[in-house]
């Protein structure tokens, strides 16, 4: 069974304030629009009736036009995993998490970083596969000993290899998207089945300020008529490609957000997608994106406001930090930025494990951790039930001031609904913690990394499927000139 928490207990907008954001949105749409390089979609703005300008791509659609068509986008919907059993349900508040996608560099247990091969990605997919709170396994890594303008076919291939879960797609450009469409045909047996199982994730980042680029476009109208779920998230820079103030930054992140899903109703009315958010603040002392400080929380918590404000299924970060390595700072800006995160109801939030650098770097430890606090996290989404049976009332009175609750059946029967029991974390005393070699998390990290990569043996794929990938890889791989 799927454990998938709900959240959504934290809003910081009220309804009014949300009302002038989307006001202050459809102003800025109106009088200032935005600018669209992709040719195709320009042209289903344009038969959409809405104002366009063919010499400077701008886009200008009346708020009765991106009501109407974002209205077309589903509230929720399911994402399939290489495994069809497994399946995540998108709305409704249910929260799910991500490992960190996109990465350029890894950080060894023995503390060295290195260039990604594809070995990376396999291992990647492995230990998210046994980590029982991480729900989704990203293109994670960028591996160097394969054709680098098709890496993301060879990572495709080896999530599936090494997991049953949902798995990130690929969209930059219109020959790749195809390319990962008629792989998901392969695993699927045709085309048909896979239009009925959302399975690969496509990610469009919408330039800030108010671009829609045209390689992503062209991936993510390829994803729409697929039926595979797209998800709009800028990353907009306070103080660098946004305005100075969180507010200012939502407004047109959120006039980008529309406009990207505009596109995904207007090819293919339903296509699932995700209203997200990667946005943070530059930090003004040196000029990097700020994606561990506090602002991240507070923006994921205002998008998330503003999905459920459209009706639609929603993308946060959480889990990111800027640290370089698995130090305190790490762990606060991790810990920080997915309480918030779930807290605020995100469906499906990204670098949620294994982030470093900005999600630059991946620590298969960090993985590990990530999974412990994610469960955490999740026990705390679950609050405090408030039942007859939870209230134990009856307990209470057969156990007196005098008894103790330890060996009772009741307790044998409710601690594991009511407590998380961790994996990692260490609750034995100071003698006992010493005895067993005064060992810290990260060092029982390095140990339980070591145990997934030699003993957890995930349900492997089917071989005619797998040679049949095999094959489509070496033909591509031809394709492409290699």
């Amino acid at each position: 069974m799927i454990e998938e928490p709900v959240g959504g207990q934290l809003e910081i907008l009220s309804r009014s304030e949300l009302d002038r954001i989307h006001g202050a949105t459809m102003e800025v749409l109106r009088k200032v629009g935005i600018k669209v390089w992709e040719p195709q979609s320009f042209s289903l703005f344009k038969n959409a009736g809405a104002e366009v300008d063919s010499k400077t791509l701008m886009v200008r659609p009346s708020e009765s036009l991106v009501k109407e068509t974002v209205r077309k986008a589903p509230s929720e919907f399911y994402m399939y995993g290489r495994d069809p059993k497994y399946k995540l349900h998108m709305g409704a508040r249910k929260v799910h998490f991500s490992v960190a996608g996109q990465t350029i560099r890894m950080l060894d247990a023995d503390g060295k970083v290195r260039s990604q091969v594809l070995k990376d990605s396999e291992n990647v997919a492995k230990v998210a596969d046994w980590c029982s709170h991480i729900h989704h396994v990203s293109v994670g890594t960028t591996p160097k000993d394969v054709p680098d303008d098709i890496h993301p076919l060879y990572h495709i291939a080896a999530d599936w290899r090494n997991s049953v879960k949902t798995t990130d797609g690929y969209n930059y450009g219109k020959r790749l998207s195809t390319e990962t469409m008629e792989m998901l045909s392969i695993l699927r047996g045709g085309e048909d089945q896979m239009r009925k199982t959302p399975t690969l994730l496509g990610f469009t980042n919408p330039v800030s300020p108010l671009q829609l680029s045209k390689e992503l476009m062209e991936g993510a109208i390829v994803y729409a008529k697929n039926n595979q779920p797209m998800l709009y998230a800028p990353e907009a820079l306070s103080g660098a490609t946004a305005p100075a103030t969180l507010a200012g930054l939502t407004v047109q992140q959120n006039a980008e957000v529309l406009s990207g899903i505009m596109v995904s109703q207007l090819a293919n009315p339903g296509a699932p997608i995700f209203y997200g958010t990667v946005s943070a603040a530059m930090d003004m002392k040196t000029g990097a994106t700020a994606l561990g400080g506090p602002e991240v929380g507070l923006l994921n918590v205002a998008a998330a406001q503003l999905a459920r404000y459209y009706n639609l299924p929603c993308r946060g970060t959480g889990g990111n930090t800027d640290s370089k390595t698995l130090d305190p700072q790490a762990f606060i800006e991790t810990s920080t930025s997915l309480m918030m995160a779930s807290l605020a109801g995100m469906n499906f939030i990204y670098d949620a494990a294994g982030s470093l650098d900005g999600s630059l770097t991946m620590s298969l430890e960090k993985i590990v951790i990530d999974n412990e606090l994610a469960g955490m996290v999740a026990r705390t989404l679950a609050g405090i039930k408030v039942t007859d049976e939870t209230l134990a009332v009856d307990e209470i009175l057969r156990a007196g001031p005098t008894a103790s609750y330890l060996s009772t059946p009741f307790t044998a029967r409710m601690f594991r609904r009511e407590h998380f029991i961790p994996e990692m974390a260490d609750r034995k005393s100071r003698e006992a913690w010493q005895k067993d070699g005064g060992k810290d998390m990260v060092d029982l990290a390095k140990e339980k990394v070591r145990w997934i990569l030699k003993e957890h043996h995930p349900d492997p794929l089917d071989k005619d499927v797998s040679a049949r990938l095999d094959s489509y890889l070496k033909k591509v791989s031809k394709e492409h000139g290699h």
